[in-house]
């Protein structure tokens, strides 16, 4: 399995080129749809800082969706039935139009428990247009990467930021308890 160090070994033999390396493996996650993106966020804060790591990380992980919600448009609309009838949220941006599907995409990006690649599949077979699904997904990713971002930087730094990193773990977990239980 690929790691953070093994990310950030990629990036530190290919220097010049590693803002397009990052970019290209953000895109390469995005369109396999079901990878974690955390070991490149966790690589991009090592190797890039946190607040260009977090930039490269949003702006790979918002490229990456665009271009998996126009290879999806191509060719999955008839196969998503069986997906939505599993996930309510997803059916929701399936069937939903206007403004209101920009929500739901937002939505769908905000919560860390929804996979990415079901909000791109469900919104490559709804009517939003490329700018609305764009939008939603730079501000619904936006805050879950920034997380990632905090809590790839305090591991980094577990010995600086032991209780912070302690304080967001806890958080997340009754975040999870308090979803699950809606």
């Amino acid at each position: 399995m690929f790691s953070v160090n093994d990310m950030v070994e990629v990036l530190r033999s290919n220097s010049t080129i590693a803002i397009p390396i990052s970019l290209l493996v953000s895109i390469i996650i995005s369109l396999i749809g079901v990878l974690p993106s955390v070991f490149v966020t966790g690589a991009n804060i090592v190797f890039f800082g946190p607040i260009n790591g977090f930039l490269i990380s949003l702006l790979g992980e918002v490229i990456g969706a665009y271009i998996t919600f126009k290879v999806y448009r191509l060719g999955f609309k008839k196969r998503i039935e069986k997906i939505t009838d599993k996930y309510k949220l997803i059916s929701k941006i399936a069937s939903s139009s206007g403004k209101w599907v920009g929500l739901l995409i937002f939505q769908g990006r905000l919560i860390p428990f929804v996979p990415s690649g079901l909000v791109t599949l469900a919104a490559s077979i709804s009517s939003v247009n490329a700018s609305v699904f764009n939008i939603a997904t730079i501000f619904g990713k936006a805050p879950s990467i920034a997380l990632e971002a905090l809590v790839s930087y305090d591991v980094i730094n577990i010995q600086e930021n032991f209780i912070r990193l302690i304080i967001t773990i806890i958080g997340l977990l009754l975040l999870m308890i308090t979803i699950r239980k809606k």
